[in-house]
């Protein structure tokens, strides 16, 4: 029983990978190995009939006896079905249940927590320690894909136990949405939660701090980008005045330097000059791009993210990945591995979905696009945007803090009349006037962010301009670092 005196979830655990990662997370995941790259539930490959749904959760990393909800938000009404899949084999149906009274509908555009404030139940952790998959798929009609018959209740909990394992439900899933008619459409997402072994997780020596920091801050300007530079030395110089970097632990690469070569030498600076107990910094002011994935295959919606370096021509995207045109965030992520600092912060004021010929606005409220598509060499055509992601972009291997200017389905920008990326002079702002932490710093900023944007009443594209940045920080990291009045 919870707190409030309602049926509580006890998670049901199974270790789904081999490895058991002890460094970082305990004996269940960690930093030996990406943990998020096994997905249960195909995703819907047909453009006209899928779902677009994204699925989060309140915690990423969690210990025995906690509590967790998971957001739903879908772009369009749909009835959503949400499973866990635990480390003790079983597939247990978290909604509906028998609480729900039948009603899984999620309405478009309308992010629906589950459990509800309104709901009389919680979802507890229970352990032992390793990987928890919670899946969901959304289907345009009520009943579709897995019937009752394919569940089974479990005594004393409000929920039903999926008839089989893994695989069983896979093949379930496929058969059915491949016998669906055109008029259904259906969509899945997914999110992994690490449970830990009841101790708290390890962290570094210095817990309560953040070390020596490093920072490694690249200005990009490609296409019709004036600003990057601008943006680039502006955060480091509030780094340096507000946090305390030093000269020496500063890297600045700009311009024409900022090319594939350079980024990476940057890395491999930091790779090279931190330690453990240090704390990175890595800053991007630039064009972001989104292309089908590249192998190792590890993408649920089937695109790679990638950073767009100088020169930055819009090409087709083989041709951008064998030029060094991009670095691809598989690729990115190798690199950030090798840095030793424990604490590391990524700021990236870029985005995935957009477009570059899109200018909105004229004089000092024009706004362009920090997004560059590039074409399919097959096609010939610009590759078409991503919608909502299940997940943030995943630009490290889940250790890092993201402070990313805008959600994977929406642009971010940059505004002639202040000279700067939008998100960039808001934190720099924030920081300015007087936040406490890096953390504070983001909250002002998201905020200040939003109100600029919905300010300006531009349209595009058929709808309303926003840019929302998103925090992704597991461990806490970013509130550490604390800034000077």
């Amino acid at each position: 029983m919870s707190q409030r005196g309602v049926p509580v979830l006890v998670a049901f655990l199974l270790f789904l990978v081999s490895a058991c990662f002890s460094i970082a997370f305990g004996e269940g995941c960690g930093a030996k190995g990406d943990w998020k790259d096994i997905y249960i539930l195909p995703t819907n490959p047909n453009a006209d009939t899928n779902i677009k749904i994204s699925l989060s959760a309140s915690k990423t990393h969690v210990q025995p006896g906690e509590t967790i909800t998971f957001t739903i938000e879908a772009d369009r009404d749909c009835y959503v079905t949400i499973m866990d899949m635990g480390t003790s084999g079983r597939i247990v149906r978290l909604w509906p249940n028998q609480y729900s009274q039948g009603e899984n509908l999620v309405k478009a555009h309308t992010p629906r927590r589950f459990p509800s404030e309104a709901d009389r139940f919680q979802y507890k952790i229970g352990g032992p320690s390793g990987v928890e998959r919670i899946i969901a798929y959304a289907t345009s009609q009520p009943g579709k894909i897995l019937s009752e018959s394919e569940f089974q209740t479990m005594q004393n909990t409000p929920f039903k136990q999926f008839v089989g394992g893994a695989k069983d439900l896979s093949t379930a899933f496929t058969r059915e949405t491949d016998s669906l008619t055109s008029n259904i459409k259906w969509g899945s997402a997914q999110v992994n939660i690490c449970i830990g072994s009841g101790e708290s997780f390890p962290s570094s020596p210095d817990a309560g701090g953040v070390g020596v920091v490093y920072l490694l801050a690249v200005g990009a300007p490609t296409g019709k980008l004036k600003y990057c530079n601008r943006d680039a030395q502006r955060f480091a110089d509030v780094m340096k005045s507000k946090l305390g970097v030093k000269e020496a632990n500063l890297r600045l690469i700009l311009g024409s330097e900022a090319t594939y070569a350079g980024f990476a030498h940057g890395l491999e600076w930091l790779a090279a000059t931190t330690k453990p107990e240090d704390s990175a910094i890595i800053y991007f002011s630039g064009h972001g791009s989104s292309i089908p994935d590249q192998p190792p295959l590890d993408e649920e919606d089937g695109r790679d993210e990638a950073f767009v370096l100088y020169p930055g021509q819009s090409k087709d995207y083989r041709a951008a990945i064998r030029d060094k045109i991009i670095m691809v965030d598989d690729d990115f992520n190798v690199k950030l591995k090798k840095i030793p600092a424990r604490k590391k912060v990524i700021v990236a004021d870029c985005c995935h979905s957009g477009t570059i010929h899109k200018t909105l606005g004229s004089g000092d409220e024009e706004l362009v696009c920090k997004y560059m598509p590039f074409r399919d060499p097959d096609t010939g055509q610009e590759i078409e945007r991503i919608g909502a992601k299940a997940a943030p972009t995943n630009y490290g291997n889940d250790n890092e803090a993201i402070l990313a200017a805008c959600l994977d389905n929406q642009s971010s920008f940059e505004v002639a009349g202040r000279q700067a990326g939008l998100f960039t002079d808001c934190l720099i702002e924030a920081i300015n006037k007087g936040a406490d932490n890096l953390e504070k710093a983001f909250e002002m900023a998201k905020a200040m962010t939003e109100k600029a944007v919905g300010g300006l009443g531009r349209q595009s594209q058929g709808g309303s301009v926003k840019q929302t940045p998103h925090l992704t920080d597991p461990h806490g990291y970013v509130k550490l670092f604390k800034f000077s009045r």
